[in-house]
């Protein structure tokens, strides 16, 4: 695992041990990533994704689970039809949704005004899913 991958997720851990917490941030994340993958580029991005997911956190388990469950959620997505425009929202929503959930079980969260960079807003994005399935387990 690359040192800035390492040191997020030992920082996530520490703001990430209410269960509830967790499990509504791994609900988010399969929701909000299937949303940026709904598309006709689906199967570049998901298997980018999980390539990038694999080599950086070396967990084949975790990466055939997040694999499997992404492409079944971006199957239905394409079955319902959803427009990008709602797609776009959703991505939105899901990804902010997270943080009223800290509110809700009263524990802090990782990024605020203080600590934000442009790396802790990549990682958040593309690893929320995997850090918050490694904070369950």
């Amino acid at each position: 695992m690359s040192m800035a991958i390492k040191e997020e997720l030992v920082e996530f851990k520490k703001y990430h041990k209410n269960i509830y917490n967790v499990l509504f941030h791994i609900l988010c994340g399969f929701v909000y990533m299937a949303c940026i993958m709904e598309n006709k580029y689906h199967m570049h991005l998901l298997v980018l994704y999980t390539l990038l997911i694999l080599f950086t956190i070396n967990d084949i388990l975790l990466t055939t689970v997040i694999f499997v469950v992404l492409l079944i959620m971006i199957y239905l997505l394409q079955k319902c039809n959803i427009s990008s425009k709602k797609l776009c929202m959703g991505f939105i929503l899901f990804y902010f949704l997270p943080e009223l959930s800290h509110y809700v079980t009263n524990e802090p969260t990782v990024l605020n005004v203080n600590n934000i960079t442009p790396l802790n807003v990549f990682i958040n994005i593309f690893y929320l899913l995997p850090f918050s399935i490694k904070s369950l387990t």
